[in-house]
């Protein structure tokens, strides 16, 4: 063989290597596509609640302000801060001086409306005695017609004035009381039984009773039982009822719960920025004194409890998977393809998927006979997974309660996955079968 057809031969030989290769990089299937690891969780037995969630401040049943009616200094305090006071008892005293000197004037304007009613009294006393003596004479013909009349004249006016020294003597009377009154008030008392939250005047100062009475005290009744008000939003109100029990903590007792009940649900809205929320209020006992109002609850109420029934993670509602990893129903396979274009296979797998509200949440509830919403959890064969239905019941943050369905106590399904096809480049096939057109799962 020359040297000219052994060149020609090994190019050649380079030729079919370079073209062998090239067909293999390119026909080749992809190998780095990890498996697919599925985080699993299992359907169990357990308990199921359904809350509701606020935030409410703490306060004492009944909160009274001691304020006062009259003007005045303050003369002596008689309680303080976190004091127990009675019914009665006093708290504050104003400086009574100027009241005594009103009081005292108040009385003597009495005196000198009742000796003016005395006087007007006699006068009209006076004008009976000649009205009568006249009136007899006339009978003897003695005394005429005109001066009968001026007798009667004299005994009208007579009459007329004792009228108005009584009435300017009750007017003197009701000034005496007035006084006496403003005197008595400035004396202040609690006027229930309790504990002083908050004292806003201190001895020695000026309180003006002017257009309202100003606050000299604030007296909580017994705080061995408190309520917790709380804003409930509109969509949760329908769920509650009076009487129902709510569970509450405070930040002052990390860890501690304490146990209230619904003593009212008010109708009268709250509109905060287009927000509609409604208000409870809850009734808890407070024997040991823990609790101080104003501190602030975070409620959560039971509105439904399901024991001892199947439960599925949440967390399972909420994962999908790619179309190409649910597996395809057992149904009989078609190879011609029906009207829509779609084959047999196809279909098969589509209704795997389908069958379930795809809107459905963890947390939506069951709508009433027929039109009860269904949800779905997948359940791992080997690398792929399949769609299971079922009807949802109560929710709470961590389980759904499964009503009926094709799921079954232990199964395992999928909570979360990673690796597989989910994060691999798409193959040629796959993207072919992509380009059909959307795929409902």
């Amino acid at each position: 063989m020359s040297a000219r057809t052994s060149r020609i031969a090994k190019w050649i030989i380079a030729l079919f290597i370079v073209a062998g290769g090239t067909a293999y990089l390119i026909l080749r299937k992809p190998t780095d596509v990890s498996p697919v690891v599925f985080k699993l969780g299992r359907v169990e037995r357990g308990v199921v609640e359904q809350v509701v969630t606020a935030t409410g401040s703490l306060s004492a049943v009944v909160t009274v302000q001691v304020g006062s009616q009259v003007s005045g200094t303050i003369l002596k305090l008689f309680a303080d801060f976190n004091d127990r006071v009675a019914a009665g008892q006093i708290v504050a005293q104003l400086d009574p001086t100027r009241f005594k000197a009103s009081l005292q004037n108040a009385q003597a304007n009495l005196k000198s409306a009742e000796a003016s009613a005395a006087r007007a009294r006699v006068n009209f006393r006076q004008a009976q005695l000649d009205i009568d003596r006249g009136q007899a004479l006339k009978a003897r013909g003695v005394v005429g017609d005109a001066e009968l009349d001026q007798l009667q004249s004299r005994h009208d006016l007579a009459q007329v004035d004792l009228q108005s020294a009584e009435a300017q003597m009750d007017q003197a009377r009701a000034q005496v009381g007035i006084a006496r009154v403003d005197l008595e008030r400035t004396t202040i008392r609690s006027p229930i039984s309790g504990v002083v939250l908050q004292r806003a005047v201190d001895t020695g100062q000026t309180v003006a009773a002017s257009l309202q009475a100003p606050t000299l005290f604030t007296v909580a009744q017994d705080l061995s039982r408190m309520e917790v008000r709380t804003a409930i939003d509109e969509s949760d109100v329908g769920k509650l009822r009076e009487g129902l029990e709510a569970r509450f903590t405070v930040d002052a007792f990390p860890g501690e719960e304490f146990t209230a009940t619904i003593f009212q649900l008010r109708s009268q809205p709250t509109v905060t920025q287009n927000v509609v929320t409604y208000d409870a209020i809850l009734r808890v006992e407070n024997p040991d004194g823990h609790l101080r109002p104003g501190m602030t609850a975070n409620v959560r109420i039971v509105t439904e409890r399901r024991d001892k029934v199947l439960r599925v993670a949440n967390a399972a509602l909420r994962w999908r998977p790619s179309p190409e990893m649910i597996l395809a129903a057992k149904t009989p396979a078609r190879t011609d393809e029906g009207p829509g274009g779609k084959s047999g296979a196809d279909r098969s797998r589509r209704s795997a998927g389908d069958g379930a509200t795809g809107g459905q949440g963890p947390r939506g509830p069951a709508g009433a006979g027929e039109r009860a919403l269904f949800s779905r959890v997948y359940k791992p064969v080997g690398q792929l997974v399949q769609a299971m239905r079922f009807k949802p019941g109560v929710a709470d943050d961590e389980y759904t309660e499964i009503r009926e369905g094709q799921i079954n106590e232990g199964d395992e399904i999928v909570i979360e996955a990673s690796g597989g096809a989910m994060n691999a480049p798409q193959s040629g096939a796959q993207n072919q079968m992509r380009g059909r057109g959307p795929r409902m799962f």
